[in-house]
């Protein structure tokens, strides 16, 4: 006689899959929403005049150039540090010597990308930027 039911080790994959995806949801909700166990990206300030920032642009025109590091921080220490806006705080922008997970990364020939260009500072050599392209500060050729 058969049963409506049909037997465990039929759908034995489904439920093991089930089963699984429920413990990796648990366990991400854990890591990420309650120990805050994670590295955060974002883009910290950088001076053209004494780094090689990134540099991006709102406008074609390109009047007002945005210059940036890219900041990588572990949350803890972060929040820790600024709370939960890190929009106006300087601790957010530099490495701490209690920072855990931290780091800085410049615009030079293996970070930049199509998307942004690199800003040299001011009496280096361009060594990641073609001769033509124009310094938006002064419009001249770098």
């Amino acid at each position: 006689m058969e049963t409506k039911y049909t037997h465990f080790h039929d759908h034995f994959f489904f439920y093991i899959l089930v089963l699984v995806i429920i413990i990796v949801s648990i366990v991400s909700y854990c890591r990420f929403f309650v120990s805050r166990d994670y590295v955060v990206g974002y883009e910290g300030t950088c001076d053209p005049a004494t780094g090689k920032c990134f540099m991006s642009c709102d406008d074609d025109a390109c009047t007002k150039p945005d210059y940036y590091s890219e900041m990588q921080k572990y949350e803890p220490d972060l929040y820790r540090e600024c709370g939960k806006d890190i929009t106006d705080c300087e601790a957010a922008s530099v490495c701490l010597p209690s920072d855990r997970k931290c780091s800085i990364i410049y615009c030079d020939k293996k970070t930049n990308d199509n998307d942004n260009t690199c800003q040299i500072p001011v009496g280096e050599p361009s060594d990641t930027q073609s001769d033509n392209q124009i310094n938006p500060i002064n419009n001249t050729s770098i």
